[in-house]
C-alpha cells in the first residue's frame, strides 16, 4: 500500500475511534450531601445562565462546567440552555460587565475531574457523561426524569 493510501486509511480510522459510537446522556450531579433530588428544566437553565446564584438555604452555588468544545458542554448548552457555546459565553460577559456577576464558572478539563471536584464541594453543580455516575456525587432528576428514562432531554438519542 503507498503512503498515501496508508495515510488516508489511517485518518479514517483515528476518526472513528474518537467519535462516540453511542448516544450521549447528560447526568446533573451535586454533592451527595445535598438535599435536592430533583430540578425543573426551567430552573437548571437559570442556574447555568448564572440567573440563579443561590441554593434554598442561601448557600453559594458552585457553578462548574466542562472545557470548551466537549461533546458534554456542546449537547448540555444546546439542550438546557438552548444556546450555543459562544452566546452562553457572550451572556455571562454581558452580566460581567453590568456587574450581575464577577467571573465566568470553573471549568475543569475531564468528567473524572469534575466527578471528582463535585464530590468534595457540597454546593457544587455540575454535568458529566451519565455512563460515568458513580456513588460519590447525586445525580439530579431533571423534570421527573433520570438519565436513560424515554423522554429525558439531556440526551442525544
Amino acid at each position: 500500500m503507498n503512503p498515501f493510501a496508508r495515510a488516508v486509511l489511517a485518518t479514517i480510522l483515528l476518526s472513528f475511534m474518537t467519535t462516540k459510537a453511542f448516544p450521549l446522556d447528560i447526568a446533573v450531579i451535586i454533592h451527595p450531601k445535598n438535599k435536592i433530588n430533583s430540578i425543573s428544566s426551567r430552573h437548571l437553565s437559570r442556574i447555568f445562565k448564572q440567573k440563579k446564584r443561590f441554593w434554598e438555604g442561601r448557600n453559594k452555588i458552585y457553578l462548574i462546567m466542562q472545557e470548551a468544545g466537549s461533546p458534554e458542554k456542546n449537547l448540555f448548552i444546546e439542550k438546557a440552555l438552548k444556546m450555543r457555546p459562544n452566546e452562553l459565553k457572550k451572556l455571562w460577559l454581558t452580566e460581567i460587565i453590568k456587574g450581575e456577576i464577577t467571573s465566568f464558572p470553573k471549568t475543569l478539563g475531564s468528567n473524572a475531574s469534575i466527578k471528582r471536584f463535585v464530590s468534595q464541594i457540597p454546593s457544587a453543580i455540575a454535568y458529566i457523561d451519565a455512563d460515568l455516575v458513580d456513588n460519590s456525587i447525586k445525580v439530579l432528576s431533571i423534570d421527573g426524569k433520570n438519565p436513560g428514562d424515554e423522554g429525558y432531554f439531556l440526551s442525544d438519542r
